[in-house]
């Protein structure tokens, strides 16, 4: 199976601090191992699938290799050792800047499916990220029955200026959520997952 990890700059481990050895001369990296029994979040080196992409985005994405028994949890996989095999050269700064983007205006689409009237047309009528956010702040104050989600697409938008796109993905999926449910919300991470697949060439 083909894993994936997101790391911060420097193939830091973003939770651990573990600095990961990097490939060099064109081979994988050197194995690392965990040390004592797997325990989940805890212990064992942890990867991503296709699908659980957007619940870890950092600075780096590398392709992983995992050794030995690999198990499956929600949004990760774990197994006793892995080694980095390449960098995902496509993430880059502006691939993050376009996927946070991209996730704001997912947000502000779904907070014009819980306005009406004049309400809508003026969050829609928005070009700037910068605009749909004081237009739905500015909303928020007048629609009590959207006003969460109204504030979800202000934050949405003030994460994607930020260049946080973890963040800016955490509140497209909570606003499709409160909007529509819960399998809207699994969609909404799918399509993220999806959009990441295809931008930078991935395969599970």
């Amino acid at each position: 199976m083909r894993s994936y990890k997101f790391l911060r700059a420097g193939a830091i481990g973003p939770f651990s601090g573990f600095a990961w050895p990097r490939p060099a001369g064109g081979g994988p990296g050197p194995w690392v191992e965990a040390n004592g029994p797997r325990a989940r979040c805890r212990r064992g080196v942890h990867a991503c699938r296709i699908d659980d992409l957007p619940w870890w985005l950092a600075e780096e994405l590398w392709e992983v290799e995992l050794g030995g028994e690999v198990v499956a949890y929600a949004h990760k996989v774990a197994a006793p050792r892995g080694r980095l095999v390449r960098r995902v050269d496509g993430w880059t700064a502006a691939a993050r800047h376009d996927y946070a983007y991209e996730c704001a205006w997912r947000t502000r689409d779904r907070a014009l499916e819980a306005l009406r009237g004049r309400a809508a047309e003026r969050l829609r009528s928005c070009t700037t990220l910068a605009a749909v956010e004081s237009t739905a702040r500015e909303l928020a104050g007048d629609e009590p029955e959207a006003r969460i989600a109204l504030v979800m697409a202000a934050d949405g938008a003030l994460t994607a200026v930020s260049e946080l796109a973890a963040t800016g993905a955490y509140i497209a999926a909570h606003a499709a959520r409160h909007v529509a449910g819960e399998d809207a919300m699994a969609a909404e991470r799918r399509w993220q997952a999806t959009r990441l697949a295809e931008r930078l060439g991935l395969s599970a």
